[in-house]
């Protein structure tokens, strides 16, 4: 059996995980320079207010109802999902992240999987102050299904009965199929296929010419059939992307290679973490109305000096000095395992570079981001992002971790 549990509102939660204040209370969470509306819980919903609605339209609202709201605090964002994964592990011998806030885990050989469930729930909820609902079916796409029954129920969904799976499938539409997009689930409403029910009475034949291979991956899984077995480890990302929009137009070539170079730290960092190395480099710059882009290929390394270096000469090739530009992004593509890479045991700077890199990983982790960074990268306000309304980094900053009081008694 497989579990699918996912975080409830997860930015708004990992909000409220250290303010008692805000339970019941509407939240939302603003994009980068807090111009929209990217997340919101069900309170906020009840409100009215919905993804993608700017931030000054919905101001009224907001103040109206006393609904808090936040800039994104993806330093935070980021290690409460780690903390929620690790949690995960110490309940089941294989977790597979499928994003920020859910992950599939094996249940396998488990009895009462009804009670586990809750006791999932229960452990999160006291680890990490996370609010959860959990999914458990045979397949990981039925696991996705119930997940989603789960949270309009008790919080916990099991299928483990031919009738169960029939009963969920009916109350599945089929634009809430996991990987049944829009333009598809019109075509599927149009001929009649209203559910997941319906969904998996189509012939096989049809499924795979109008959905590929993946659909007919899909309606096998949904039929109970499993087709996919879990995956301990993430696939390595095929590319990596940092990019922000600053918070005013800028113009220097030197504050644009500033900005560069912190983003390619961002974009390094993510690159180690995953143990491995890029052989190219893409850098874009956005101004209003134009946009520049430029390639180049590099010998494969993780070492963020090199990188940063690749990542200025490039973007000296498409700068003009006229134009104002509100973004700027570096991309690493070509990315292998650090394993396949082929060592010179005569080369003494290698062993040097490597111990080097180990270190400032190691303070990083420890002391937070950006602690020991290179000269080139260092962030300043005039081009970072607008987050007037950012919360403390409550997990990973020593200066914002909460301070508790114990009262004397008499």
């Amino acid at each position: 059996m497989v579990g699918l549990v996912d975080c409830a509102s997860f930015y708004c939660s990992c909000e409220r995980a250290f303010r008692p204040d805000l339970l019941d209370t509407p939240i939302v969470v603003l994009s980068n320079n807090d111009h929209w509306i990217i997340a919101l819980n069900a309170e906020a919903k009840a409100l009215g207010l919905k993804r993608g609605m700017r931030f000054k339209e919905s101001r009224s609202c907001i103040d109206k109802n006393n609904v808090a709201f936040f800039s994104s605090n993806y330093t935070l964002y980021n290690d409460m999902s780690w903390r929620f994964i690790e949690t995960l592990r110490e309940l089941s011998p294989v977790v597979e992240p499928y994003s920020i806030d859910e992950a599939f885990i094996d249940l396998s050989g488990m009895s009462n999987l009804s009670a586990y469930g809750e006791t999932i729930r229960e452990t999160v909820k006291r680890y990490t102050r996370l609010p959860t609902a959990v999914g458990i079916a045979p397949t990981k796409a039925l696991a996705k299904a119930a997940q989603r029954l789960a949270k309009q129920r008790d919080g916990c969904l099991l299928l483990d009965s031919p009738e169960r799976i029939a009963r969920a499938l009916e109350d599945t539409p089929v634009d809430d199929i996991w990987g049944i997009g829009r333009s598809f689930a019109e075509k599927l409403t149009a001929e009649g296929v209203r559910t997941a029910a319906d969904f998996i009475k189509v012939p096989e034949w049809k499924v795979k010419k109008k959905l590929t291979s993946a659909g007919w991956v899909l309606q096998r899984e949904l039929k109970g059939i499993p087709m996919a077995g879990l995956k301990g480890e993430p696939n390595p990302r095929k590319g990596i992307i940092s990019a922000r929009q600053f918070g005013s137009p800028v113009k220097q070539l030197a504050v644009l290679q500033e900005a560069l170079s912190y983003y390619t730290e961002l974009a390094v960092e993510k690159l180690r973490s995953q143990h491995c190395t890029a052989s190219m480099v893409t850098v874009s710059l956005e101004a209003a109305g134009t946009a520049g882009r430029i390639s180049s290929e590099v010998e494969a390394t993780d070492y963020l000096p090199d990188l940063i270096s690749a990542a200025k000469l490039l973007l000296k090739k498409i700068y003009s000095p006229e134009a104002e530009y509100w973004r700027t992004t570096v991309y690493l593509f070509g990315i292998e395992p650090v394993s396949g890479r082929q060592l010179n045991f005569f080369d003494e700077s290698y062993a040097k570079m490597e111990y080097l890199k180990e270190k400032v990983d190691e303070i990083n982790s420890r002391y937070g981001q950006h602690t020991v960074h290179p000269c080139a990268s260092e962030f300043r306000n005039e081009w970072g992002m607008r987050r007037d309304y950012i919360s403390p980094n409550y997990t990973t900053s020593i200066q914002d971790f909460p301070a508790a009081r114990v009262l004397p008694v008499y």
